[in-house]
């Protein structure tokens, strides 16, 4: 059996809490749970694109073969 490493333990807390956090936020706000859990994880896939592209961009010379 293969274990967890700390980080991947923590990264999945961290995702859970966010997206039923983006769905308390929702429910006050009126919008239904579904909506709330679409929309959150919608927010959060943009932030990993984003992410991915910003440090894409701060270290060109990383991803040319010489």
């Amino acid at each position: 059996m293969t274990t967890l490493r700390p980080q991947t333990a923590l990264g999945g807390f961290a995702l859970v809490t966010l997206l039923l956090a983006g769905a308390a936020v929702g429910r006050v706000l009126g919008v239904s749970f579904g909506e709330t859990l679409y929309l959150t994880g919608l927010v959060l896939v943009l932030g990993w694109i984003t992410n991915g592209l910003m440090l894409r961009c701060a270290n060109p010379s990383e991803d040319r073969e010489v």
